[in-house]
Protein backbone atom coordinates (compact mmCIF):
# COMPACT_ATOMS: atom_id res chain seq x y z
CA UNK A 1 0.00 0.00 0.00
CA UNK A 2 3.18 2.55 0.76
CA UNK A 3 4.53 2.01 -2.46
CA UNK A 4 1.08 2.33 -4.23
CA UNK A 5 0.48 5.20 -2.73
CA UNK A 6 3.88 6.97 -3.57
CA UNK A 7 3.58 6.29 -7.09
CA UNK A 8 0.11 7.92 -7.27
CA UNK A 9 1.85 11.09 -5.22
CA UNK A 10 4.66 10.99 -7.92
CA UNK A 11 2.42 10.58 -11.02
CA UNK A 12 -0.02 13.96 -9.85
CA UNK A 13 3.37 15.37 -9.17
CA UNK A 14 4.46 15.24 -12.90
CA UNK A 15 0.82 16.11 -13.86
CA UNK A 16 1.55 19.19 -12.13
CA UNK A 17 4.95 19.88 -13.87
CA UNK A 18 4.01 21.73 -16.64
CA UNK A 19 1.50 23.60 -15.23
CA UNK A 20 4.29 25.15 -13.24
CA UNK A 21 6.14 25.71 -16.13
CA UNK A 22 3.14 27.87 -17.87
CA UNK A 23 3.03 29.70 -14.60
CA UNK A 24 6.25 30.34 -14.50
CA UNK A 25 6.68 31.26 -18.06
CA UNK A 26 3.54 33.76 -17.79
CA UNK A 27 4.94 35.56 -14.82
CA UNK A 28 8.51 35.95 -16.32
CA UNK A 29 7.26 37.33 -19.63
CA UNK A 30 4.97 39.63 -17.57
CA UNK A 31 8.00 41.01 -15.73
CA UNK A 32 9.75 41.46 -18.67
CA UNK A 33 7.24 43.44 -20.27
CA UNK A 34 7.05 45.31 -17.44
CA UNK A 35 9.98 46.17 -17.23
CA UNK A 36 10.48 47.25 -21.03
CA UNK A 37 7.31 49.17 -20.88
CA UNK A 38 8.92 51.39 -18.17
CA UNK A 39 12.04 52.02 -19.11
CA UNK A 40 10.14 52.60 -22.51
CA UNK A 41 7.90 55.28 -20.68
CA UNK A 42 11.55 56.44 -18.96
CA UNK A 43 12.89 57.23 -22.53
CA UNK A 44 9.93 58.69 -23.78
CA UNK A 45 9.26 60.84 -20.98
CA UNK A 46 12.31 61.48 -19.40
CA UNK A 47 15.00 62.21 -21.83
CA UNK A 48 15.50 64.73 -24.57
CA UNK A 49 15.83 62.31 -27.12
CA UNK A 50 12.48 60.92 -26.01
CA UNK A 51 10.83 63.87 -25.93
CA UNK A 52 11.71 64.73 -29.62
CA UNK A 53 10.77 61.74 -30.80
CA UNK A 54 7.40 62.38 -29.88
CA UNK A 55 7.73 65.48 -31.68
CA UNK A 56 8.54 64.09 -34.84
CA UNK A 57 5.81 61.26 -34.15
CA UNK A 58 2.99 64.26 -33.64
CA UNK A 59 4.51 65.88 -36.80
CA UNK A 60 4.22 62.60 -38.57
CA UNK A 61 0.56 62.28 -37.73
CA UNK A 62 -0.50 65.85 -38.44
CA UNK A 63 0.29 65.10 -41.93
CA UNK A 64 -1.89 62.51 -42.31
CA UNK A 65 -5.08 61.45 -42.36
CA UNK A 66 -4.44 59.76 -38.62
CA UNK A 67 -4.15 63.34 -37.03
CA UNK A 68 -6.53 62.40 -34.52
CA UNK A 69 -4.00 60.18 -33.05
CA UNK A 70 -1.43 63.04 -32.40
CA UNK A 71 -3.00 63.70 -28.86
CA UNK A 72 -1.64 60.69 -27.65
CA UNK A 73 1.89 61.44 -28.47
CA UNK A 74 1.06 63.43 -24.86
CA UNK A 75 3.17 66.29 -25.85
CA UNK A 76 1.87 69.51 -23.94
CA UNK A 77 -0.88 71.40 -25.81
CA UNK A 78 0.58 74.63 -26.41
CA UNK A 79 3.48 72.29 -28.14
CA UNK A 80 1.02 70.32 -30.32
CA UNK A 81 -1.13 73.79 -31.11
CA UNK A 82 2.58 75.07 -32.62
CA UNK A 83 2.85 72.15 -34.83
CA UNK A 84 -0.34 72.31 -35.81
CA UNK A 85 -0.42 76.37 -36.28
CA UNK A 86 3.19 75.50 -38.38
CA UNK A 87 1.19 73.42 -40.34
CA UNK A 88 -1.81 75.21 -41.38
CA UNK A 89 -0.33 78.32 -41.51
CA UNK A 90 2.92 77.88 -43.82
CA UNK A 91 4.99 81.00 -44.48
CA UNK A 92 3.97 81.85 -48.21
CA UNK A 93 5.66 84.13 -50.64
CA UNK A 94 4.91 84.66 -53.97
CA UNK A 95 7.70 84.41 -56.45
CA UNK A 96 6.60 87.25 -58.58
CA UNK A 97 5.71 90.03 -56.22
CA UNK A 98 2.81 92.91 -57.55
CA UNK A 99 4.48 95.72 -59.01
CA UNK A 100 3.35 98.98 -60.49
CA UNK A 101 2.68 99.14 -64.27
CA UNK A 102 6.06 100.23 -66.30
CA UNK A 103 6.16 100.25 -70.54
CA UNK A 104 7.28 96.21 -70.38
CA UNK A 105 3.50 95.57 -68.62
CA UNK A 106 0.71 94.33 -70.81
CA UNK A 107 -2.58 95.93 -69.34
CA UNK A 108 -4.91 93.04 -70.31
CA UNK A 109 -2.29 90.06 -69.31
CA UNK A 110 -0.44 91.15 -66.81
CA UNK A 111 3.94 91.31 -66.57
CA UNK A 112 5.17 89.81 -70.01
CA UNK A 113 7.41 86.75 -69.66
CA UNK A 114 10.74 87.09 -68.35
CA UNK A 115 13.57 85.77 -70.60
CA UNK A 116 15.19 82.44 -68.38
CA UNK A 117 18.71 82.60 -68.92
CA UNK A 118 19.92 79.41 -72.02
CA UNK A 119 20.06 76.21 -70.25
CA UNK A 120 23.65 74.93 -70.18
CA UNK A 121 24.51 72.88 -73.38
CA UNK A 122 25.20 70.27 -74.32
CA UNK A 123 22.72 68.97 -72.11
CA UNK A 124 20.77 65.90 -72.49
CA UNK A 125 16.90 66.33 -72.13
CA UNK A 126 16.86 64.20 -68.36
CA UNK A 127 19.15 63.22 -65.92
CA UNK A 128 18.71 61.01 -63.10
CA UNK A 129 20.61 61.26 -59.96
CA UNK A 130 20.73 58.62 -57.15
CA UNK A 131 19.65 60.13 -53.44
CA UNK A 132 21.18 58.60 -50.12
CA UNK A 133 21.16 60.62 -47.17
CA UNK A 134 21.93 59.77 -43.67
CA UNK A 135 20.31 61.58 -40.67
CA UNK A 136 22.05 59.82 -37.65
CA UNK A 137 18.46 58.63 -36.11
CA UNK A 138 16.50 58.17 -40.03
CA UNK A 139 17.49 57.98 -43.28
CA UNK A 140 16.21 58.44 -46.75
CA UNK A 141 16.61 56.82 -50.28
CA UNK A 142 14.80 58.32 -53.49
CA UNK A 143 15.56 60.02 -57.19
CA UNK A 144 16.09 63.01 -58.62
CA UNK A 145 15.27 64.12 -62.07
CA UNK A 146 16.60 67.13 -64.01
CA UNK A 147 14.79 68.22 -67.20
CA UNK A 148 16.82 70.43 -69.42
CA UNK A 149 14.05 72.32 -71.21
CA UNK A 150 11.24 73.58 -68.68
CA UNK A 151 8.51 73.76 -71.43
CA UNK A 152 9.02 70.24 -72.70
CA UNK A 153 7.28 70.08 -69.01
CA UNK A 154 3.36 69.81 -69.03
CA UNK A 155 0.52 69.16 -66.16
CA UNK A 156 -1.30 65.89 -67.13
CA UNK A 157 -4.74 65.96 -65.96
CA UNK A 158 -7.45 62.99 -65.81
CA UNK A 159 -10.24 62.79 -68.05
CA UNK A 160 -12.12 60.06 -65.57
CA UNK A 161 -14.64 60.68 -63.74
CA UNK A 162 -14.96 57.59 -61.42
CA UNK A 163 -11.58 57.96 -60.45
CA UNK A 164 -7.92 59.29 -61.42
CA UNK A 165 -5.68 57.80 -63.12
CA UNK A 166 -2.27 55.77 -61.83
CA UNK A 167 0.99 57.19 -63.12
CA UNK A 168 1.57 54.40 -65.46
CA UNK A 169 -1.44 55.28 -67.45
CA UNK A 170 -0.71 58.93 -67.49
CA UNK A 171 2.20 57.92 -69.19
CA UNK A 172 1.10 55.27 -71.56
CA UNK A 173 -2.19 57.76 -72.73
CA UNK A 174 0.70 60.19 -73.59
CA UNK A 175 4.22 58.94 -74.01
CA UNK A 176 5.66 60.71 -71.08
CA UNK A 177 9.15 60.09 -70.65
CA UNK A 178 9.22 61.05 -67.36
CA UNK A 179 6.42 61.60 -64.50
CA UNK A 180 5.45 62.43 -60.86
CA UNK A 181 2.51 62.64 -58.71
CA UNK A 182 1.25 66.22 -58.15
CA UNK A 183 -1.97 67.83 -56.23
CA UNK A 184 -3.83 66.17 -53.32
CA UNK A 185 -7.17 64.99 -53.18
CA UNK A 186 -10.18 64.31 -51.15
CA UNK A 187 -9.28 60.90 -49.19
CA UNK A 188 -11.08 60.73 -45.95
CA UNK A 189 -10.20 57.05 -45.62
CA UNK A 190 -6.65 56.59 -47.08
CA UNK A 191 -8.74 54.86 -50.44
CA UNK A 192 -9.53 57.74 -52.53
CA UNK A 193 -10.10 57.49 -56.32
CA UNK A 194 -8.07 60.73 -56.75
CA UNK A 195 -10.85 61.95 -59.38
CA UNK A 196 -10.96 65.63 -57.82
CA UNK A 197 -7.86 67.73 -57.34
CA UNK A 198 -7.99 70.06 -54.48
CA UNK A 199 -7.29 73.87 -55.42
CA UNK A 200 -6.49 75.60 -58.64
CA UNK A 201 -6.05 73.37 -61.89
CA UNK A 202 -4.81 74.66 -65.17
CA UNK A 203 -4.09 73.38 -68.24
CA UNK A 204 -3.08 75.16 -71.37
CA UNK A 205 -4.34 78.30 -70.16
CA UNK A 206 -7.47 76.54 -69.42
CA UNK A 207 -8.76 77.59 -66.15
CA UNK A 208 -9.94 73.99 -65.24
CA UNK A 209 -10.70 74.88 -61.66
CA UNK A 210 -10.21 77.97 -60.00
CA UNK A 211 -11.88 77.48 -56.35
CA UNK A 212 -9.07 76.63 -53.51
CA UNK A 213 -11.53 75.03 -51.00
CA UNK A 214 -8.55 74.24 -48.60
CA UNK A 215 -6.35 76.99 -46.37
CA UNK A 216 -2.91 77.43 -46.66
CA UNK A 217 -2.82 75.85 -50.33
CA UNK A 218 -0.58 77.69 -52.54
CA UNK A 219 -0.37 77.74 -56.27
CA UNK A 220 2.66 76.24 -58.53
CA UNK A 221 2.66 77.06 -62.17
CA UNK A 222 4.82 77.22 -65.14
CA UNK A 223 4.62 80.17 -68.08
CA UNK A 224 4.04 79.54 -71.59
CA UNK A 225 8.40 80.16 -71.86
CA UNK A 226 9.01 78.04 -68.92
CA UNK A 227 9.39 80.02 -66.01
CA UNK A 228 8.33 78.45 -62.04
CA UNK A 229 5.90 80.11 -60.42
CA UNK A 230 4.66 79.81 -56.90
CA UNK A 231 2.84 81.46 -54.50
CA UNK A 232 -0.77 82.79 -52.80
CA UNK A 233 -2.42 83.56 -56.55
CA UNK A 234 -5.95 83.29 -58.12
CA UNK A 235 -6.74 81.17 -61.02
CA UNK A 236 -7.06 83.83 -62.94
CA UNK A 237 -3.90 86.00 -62.09
CA UNK A 238 -2.08 83.18 -62.76
CA UNK A 239 -3.49 82.87 -66.25
CA UNK A 240 -2.55 86.60 -66.53
CA UNK A 241 0.96 85.94 -65.50
CA UNK A 242 1.60 84.06 -68.51
CA UNK A 243 0.96 80.95 -66.87
CA UNK A 244 0.41 77.56 -68.92
CA UNK A 245 -0.30 75.13 -66.83
CA UNK A 246 -0.69 74.83 -62.62
CA UNK A 247 -1.88 73.33 -59.91
CA UNK A 248 -1.89 73.57 -56.00
CA UNK A 249 0.02 71.92 -52.79
CA UNK A 250 1.51 72.94 -49.98
CA UNK A 251 4.33 74.03 -48.72
CA UNK A 252 6.73 76.10 -50.57
CA UNK A 253 10.06 74.69 -50.04
CA UNK A 254 12.50 77.91 -51.62
CA UNK A 255 11.35 81.09 -53.02
CA UNK A 256 13.51 83.43 -55.22
CA UNK A 257 16.36 81.62 -53.70
CA UNK A 258 15.43 81.79 -50.10
CA UNK A 259 15.10 78.63 -48.03
CA UNK A 260 11.64 78.84 -46.24
CA UNK A 261 12.47 75.99 -43.94
CA UNK A 262 16.28 77.27 -43.07
CA UNK A 263 15.03 78.30 -39.17
CA UNK A 264 12.12 76.31 -38.75
CA UNK A 265 11.69 73.02 -36.71
CA UNK A 266 11.69 70.30 -38.83
CA UNK A 267 9.40 68.24 -37.06
CA UNK A 268 6.49 70.43 -37.30
CA UNK A 269 6.23 68.99 -40.79
CA UNK A 270 7.49 65.04 -39.39
CA UNK A 271 9.11 62.41 -41.46
CA UNK A 272 7.13 61.16 -44.71
CA UNK A 273 7.39 59.72 -48.42
CA UNK A 274 8.32 63.39 -49.99
CA UNK A 275 7.63 64.93 -53.71
CA UNK A 276 8.26 67.85 -54.61
CA UNK A 277 9.03 70.34 -57.67
CA UNK A 278 11.39 73.09 -58.20
CA UNK A 279 13.61 75.27 -61.05
CA UNK A 280 17.30 76.12 -61.07
CA UNK A 281 18.48 79.44 -62.18
CA UNK A 282 19.33 78.35 -65.69
CA UNK A 283 15.66 77.04 -65.76
CA UNK A 284 15.81 73.15 -65.32
CA UNK A 285 13.06 71.78 -63.65
CA UNK A 286 13.97 68.98 -60.89
CA UNK A 287 11.38 66.56 -59.96
CA UNK A 288 12.30 65.03 -56.55
CA UNK A 289 11.06 61.97 -54.69
CA UNK A 290 11.80 60.60 -51.38
CA UNK A 291 10.87 56.53 -50.30
CA UNK A 292 9.50 56.85 -46.74
CA UNK A 293 7.58 54.29 -44.51
CA UNK A 294 9.65 51.15 -45.42
CA UNK A 295 12.08 50.76 -42.07
CA UNK A 296 15.00 48.51 -44.38
CA UNK A 297 14.78 50.43 -47.41
CA UNK A 298 14.03 54.23 -46.48
CA UNK A 299 12.30 56.04 -43.60
CA UNK A 300 11.28 59.34 -45.16
CA UNK A 301 12.27 62.69 -45.45
CA UNK A 302 11.00 66.06 -43.32
CA UNK A 303 10.18 69.14 -44.89
CA UNK A 304 13.92 70.93 -43.67
CA UNK A 305 14.98 67.86 -45.36
CA UNK A 306 14.00 68.46 -49.27
CA UNK A 307 13.87 72.56 -49.06
CA UNK A 308 17.65 71.77 -48.31
CA UNK A 309 18.27 68.45 -50.32
CA UNK A 310 16.89 70.88 -53.38
CA UNK A 311 18.79 74.00 -52.41
CA UNK A 312 22.37 72.50 -52.41
CA UNK A 313 21.89 71.77 -56.36
CA UNK A 314 21.31 75.44 -57.09
CA UNK A 315 17.08 74.88 -57.09
CA UNK A 316 15.82 78.81 -56.22
CA UNK A 317 12.41 77.96 -56.70
CA UNK A 318 10.61 74.92 -55.01
CA UNK A 319 7.37 73.83 -53.60
CA UNK A 320 6.36 70.27 -52.12
CA UNK A 321 3.82 68.17 -53.62
CA UNK A 322 1.52 65.19 -52.55
CA UNK A 323 3.28 63.33 -50.14
CA UNK A 324 3.11 59.89 -48.97
CA UNK A 325 1.27 56.94 -50.35
CA UNK A 326 1.60 59.02 -53.58
CA UNK A 327 4.77 60.06 -54.12
CA UNK A 328 6.29 58.37 -56.97
CA UNK A 329 8.52 58.26 -60.03
CA UNK A 330 8.02 57.49 -63.21
CA UNK A 331 11.32 56.99 -66.05
CA UNK A 332 10.18 55.49 -69.51
CA UNK A 333 7.11 54.14 -67.83
CA UNK A 334 8.86 52.30 -65.18
CA UNK A 335 8.82 53.04 -61.44
CA UNK A 336 12.36 53.93 -60.24
CA UNK A 337 11.28 55.08 -56.72
CA UNK A 338 9.33 52.88 -54.05
CA UNK A 339 6.31 53.47 -53.02
CA UNK A 340 4.54 52.87 -49.59
CA UNK A 341 1.53 52.41 -51.37
CA UNK A 342 -0.04 48.82 -50.51
CA UNK A 343 -0.40 48.25 -54.45
CA UNK A 344 3.07 48.72 -56.35
CA UNK A 345 1.16 50.75 -59.29
CA UNK A 346 0.71 53.45 -56.56
CA UNK A 347 -2.44 55.91 -55.90
CA UNK A 348 -5.17 56.62 -58.24
CA UNK A 349 -3.79 60.63 -58.97
CA UNK A 350 -6.08 63.53 -60.37
CA UNK A 351 -2.90 65.09 -62.16
CA UNK A 352 0.68 64.76 -62.63
CA UNK A 353 4.10 66.80 -64.12
CA UNK A 354 4.50 64.91 -67.08
CA UNK A 355 8.15 65.14 -69.11
CA UNK A 356 7.08 65.28 -73.00
CA UNK A 357 8.55 63.84 -75.75
CA UNK A 358 8.10 67.27 -77.85
CA UNK A 359 7.64 70.74 -76.36
CA UNK A 360 4.70 72.08 -76.72
CA UNK A 361 3.69 75.32 -79.22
Amino acid sequence: MHTLSRTRTRKKAARRRPLRWVKRFFLVSTLCFTTLAFLGLLFLFGTKTGVELREWAAGTLLTTQHDYWAPYTFLPEEKLQALKQQITNPEVINSVPESEPDPQTDVIYGPLPVPMPEPEKPRELIEIEDIYVSKGSYFFRGKIMYISDPNRVHLLVTNRKDRGDLLDEFAKKTNALGIVNASGFHDPDGYGKGATAYGVVIKDGKILQGYNPRSGETALGITYDGKLVTGSYSAEQLVKMGVRDAMSFRPQLIVNGKNLFADKPAKSWGIQPRTAIGQKEDGTIVFAVIDGRQPSHSIGASMNDMAELLEQRGVVTAMAMDGGSSSMMLYNGEAITSTSSPYHRGRYLPNAWAVMPESAE
